[in-house]
């Protein structure tokens, strides 16, 4: 089922000019876009999102355009996601998504941590204490 948002006039404008050149409905447009900001965002260093972010719409640097179709072509390649991957789970920190807005964070050694982020921040679960029956 569906959740309910609330768009600007613009982009709904903006996204049901784009749906009818590229043969969607309004809400396919809308989710493309969401996947490709998604995909970019993860993918680019926060300073490149910045800058696309301030261009809004506008013409983007020569640095950040080249930055971002590298980028796409990574993400677009089978060897690079599976280097990503291994690059992953070998070094870094990662998170997954267990649910209900929950997230397990599994470290680099391997420990697990439930919680949730909140401004950015991952903030864990406090552990529930066993309870006795009597």
């Amino acid at each position: 089922m569906g959740t309910s948002l609330k768009l600007s006039d613009d982009l709904v404008n903006e996204a049901r000019d784009e749906a009818a050149a590229a043969d969607r409905s309004l809400t396919s447009q809308i989710e493309h876009w969401a996947r490709l900001g998604r995909v970019v965002e993860s993918t680019l260093r926060h300073e490149d999102v910045l800058a696309l972010k301030r261009a809004a719409g506008k013409r983007v640097a020569p640095l950040t355009r080249r930055a971002l179709l590298a980028a796409l072509r990574n993400i677009a390649s089978a060897d690079a996601r599976t280097e990503l991957s291994a690059k992953l789970k070998s070094g870094r920190t990662v998170y997954q998504d267990v649910g209900e807005g929950r997230v397990e964070r599994i470290e680099r050694d391997g420990t697990r941590t439930v919680g949730r982020f909140a401004n950015r921040v991952f903030m864990p679960e406090e552990p529930q204490r066993a309870t006795r029956r009597r």
